[in-house]
């Protein structure tokens, strides 16, 4: 309900109808004011004169509840921390962290940020209420791995591979590398199983770093081969689904966050050190939101970490091929020899991992082991038709 501001003409034949008889009840329902606001402007007026009838404040003197300016300081100082990318919340928790015996709320945080110029006020960016977001029941039940394009000083394009926790938030690994390859995606889910154990489940999206599902039937990529070998699950998101793996996309936004608060790296071994520092930062000093205010490592500790299981046995998968002119067979990316004299021929092929077994119109062709480390898979026989004999 809006104030009722008396107008200063009713103040003045409030204090003049002192020396007049007049009826109040009648004066004041002319004046539309109560008869308490009548009196209190004649008392003012006989103890202050003409200055009791200025408008004043109705602030109260003091407010208990204010905090002090020290404490708004140390507010604004955590506000302002480079190392940090700390909102209301995260600068409440980190009061709490201090040990201090009087916290402000997150709203008082907040308000004091408003006031200091350090908020602007957007409501139209709030995000929708939130739910219950899934999270594997320990650490190790599930990482989740991603690579996101970042820029050295002189404008060069670089990747960074991030590997999360999906459980506890921890930061596994933050490898900087040329380009989103399988060789740096091993590199970092190396990396840390060194410092936190093999997992249970590796979850990524459907890059070619990590899987080969769209490009051959049955074929792998050598990332989830060698994660199958260990004995750990690979789960791919569905395409056109990125919220499989959303801690992972929203940790690459912090991650740059933290990046760009730092001076800027001139070489990759120079961003390897800001990343390093990050994940010191984040995993042992950093209270997270989603975490009621502890640290990842903390959350990482309260609970026996999850572990692989035994290796896992890929199942058995056929293509039919065509055999070229020049007697080639092309299978899961490599090209193999099988000799002119079954050109044209379609070859039914049965895979199990770089097991396969051929086979041809009449029967078994041959048995073959790819090599990895080569494309061509040459036959073993010399090269050109087998000759006729006279």
């Amino acid at each position: 309900m809006a104030r009722k501001v008396v107008a200063m003409e009713a103040k003045l034949l409030a204090v003049l109808s002192a020396q007049v008889p007049v009826s109040v009840s009648k004066l004041c329902a002319e004046l539309g004011i109560s008869r308490q606001t009548f009196y209190k402007y004649r008392r003012r007026f006989v103890v202050e004169g003409p200055a009791g009838l200025v408008e004043r404040s109705r602030r109260p003197h003091r407010s208990p509840q204010l905090i002090d300016a020290v404490l708004e300081d140390e507010i604004l100082r955590l506000r302002k921390t480079r190392e940090s990318d700390n909102g209301a919340l995260a600068i409440h928790y980190q009061l709490v962290r201090q040990g201090r015996r009087h916290v402000p709320s997150v709203a008082t945080v907040h308000r004091v940020l408003v006031r200091r110029g350090q908020v602007v006020p957007q409501p139209q960016k709030a995000p929708p209420s939130k739910g219950i977001r899934f999270e594997y029941p320990a650490p190790n039940g599930a990482w989740q791995i991603d690579a996101t394009q970042w820029a050295l000083v002189d404008g060069q394009q670089v990747w960074i591979m991030d590997v999360l926790d999906d459980h506890s938030r921890l930061m596994i690994a933050s490898l900087a590398c040329h380009g989103p390859t399988g060789a740096a995606a091993w590199q970092a889910f190396c990396d840390g199983t060194t410092r936190w154990g093999l997992p249970a489940r590796v979850m990524s999206d459907n890059g070619r770093c990590f899987t080969a599902r769209f490009l051959h039937l049955g074929g792998e990529a050598d990332f989830e081969r060698d994660l199958r070998a260990l004995g750990v699950q690979h789960i791919l998101s569905s395409p056109g689904h990125p919220q499989t793996c959303g801690k992972i996309e929203r940790q690459h936004q912090t991650v740059k966050g933290w990046l760009n608060s730092q001076p800027p790296a001139r070489s990759l071994p120079e961003l390897q050190h800001r990343l390093d520092d990050y994940l010191d930062h984040y995993n042992y000093q950093r209270p997270h939101s989603a975490l009621v205010g502890a640290t990842p490592h903390e959350r990482w500790s309260a609970t026996p970490p999850d572990g692989p299981g035994p290796p896992i046995e890929l199942a058995p998968n056929s293509a039919i091929r065509r055999v070229d002119p020049d007697g080639k067979l092309p299978w899961n990316g490599y090209v193999i020899g099988i000799g002119q004299t079954l050109a044209g021929a379609e070859l039914l092929i049965i895979s199990r991992d770089h097991q396969l077994t051929i086979f041809g119109p009449t029967g078994l062709v041959e048995r073959r082991t790819i090599d990895p480390t080569r494309r061509y898979q040459p036959s073993g026989r010399p090269p050109g038709r087998p000759k006729q004999p006279r």
